[in-house]
């Protein structure tokens, strides 16, 4: 089938359904049937983009279509993977929180089939420029770092109440959601993967919800780098702060600074690289354009022009990190993967 010709289901019509409604659009594909549980939120997604609805699912047969979008909560993530193997389509998920259908993916063999867990901040503008800058030694070699990403939970979508919302839940938390989440870009900077780690995921505000609201996590990598990271949704300002140590210098990166910062052991001096702007849609915070590329690659792998730059087996292995420091917060003793 031509690359224009492709339809696509997106299944899951809330902030990052419609958000991929608008990456597809984006790269010329404008043939999507959308489905929500939601009555609401397939009549705003109808209005609002002009897409075909889907009311009932059980209705829907894999001739309709020729890939599936998951933007579902994570917990429900398992059920549509399973679908999509079922029909043998092409599929992408939202970032888990579980490993629910992961057993369903690493045993289906069919290799041209392509399943994309989504790896947005691989493609995001400053962590791209800083991956090219480690890759090439300006610190000399990576030693350490410290990462700390917080912003406070109602701000997360101000549009809705956040106790209502699968971030606030126990299972499903932002905190459980996040760690993995950045481990996917950090640990392709550190070119590596955690064998150690050690730590605390806790409820320490009177947010009104069961999920935990912090982690505090100590990471040692298979190549012997160092990393503690701070995940929290307490935080009244919003962080996103990397600090690296090299053997020559220290590399600097605060997103909301948009600028990346070098410091030179030998010259004394620090270089302040300016980080171009994305661009938001109105009401999101995040730019675009990352989202926007990662739809694209996911195009492309349909095509067979690359490969998808994420995979389950990796993703697993991310996911078996933050079960080992719930383990180290229930036990208080260092976890071994």
């Amino acid at each position: 089938m031509a690359k224009n010709k492709l339809k696509f289901l997106i299944i899951g019509l809330g902030s990052m359904g419609k958000r991929r409604i608008r990456n597809l659009n984006f790269h010329n594909q404008r043939l999507i049937i959308g489905y929500d549980i939601r009555s609401d939120r397939r009549r705003e997604a109808k209005e609002k983009y002009g897409i075909e609805i889907m009311e009932d699912l059980k209705k829907i047969s894999g001739k309709d279509f020729d890939a599936i979008i998951i933007s579902t909560p994570p917990d429900s993530h398992g059920d549509y993977i399973r679908m999509a193997l079922k029909l043998n389509k092409h599929f992408f998920v939202e970032h888990p929180t579980g490993d629910d259908g992961y057993k369903e993916i690493l045993r289906n063999k069919n290799s041209r089939l392509v399943k994309a867990p989504s790896c947005t901040l691989r493609f995001y503008r400053p962590i791209k420029m800083i991956k090219r800058i480690l890759d090439q030694k300006k610190i000399g070699k990576v030693l350490a770092f410290q990462y700390h990403m917080g912003q406070y939970l109602p701000d997360w979508h101000p549009y809705e109440d956040y106790r209502q919302v699968y971030f606030s839940k126990k299972a499903t938390g932002a905190c459980r959601e996040m760690l993995p989440f950045e481990l996917i870009w950090l640990n392709w900077l550190m070119r590596s993967e955690a064998r150690e780690v050690s730590g605390y995921i806790k409820k320490i505000s009177d947010l009104k919800m069961s999920a935990d609201d912090i982690i505090l996590a100590n990471l040692k990598y298979k190549n012997g780098i160092m990393g503690n990271v701070i995940i929290d949704v307490i935080s009244r300002k919003p962080f996103r702060t990397l600090r690296v140590l090299g053997s020559n210098g220290v590399l600097e990166w605060e997103r909301f600074d948009s600028a990346i910062k070098l410091y030179s052991a030998k010259s004394k001096i620090t270089e302040i690289i300016k980080v171009p702007k994305g661009h938001p849609e109105k009401g999101y915070v995040n730019e675009e354009e990352m989202y926007h590329d990662e739809i694209g690659a996911f195009l492309r792998a349909i095509g067979g022009r690359e490969k998808y730059p994420h995979t389950f087996i990796y993703s697993l292995g991310l996911l078996k990190t933050l079960f080992a420091l719930e383990e180290s917060n229930r036990t208080g003793k260092k976890i071994y993967l």
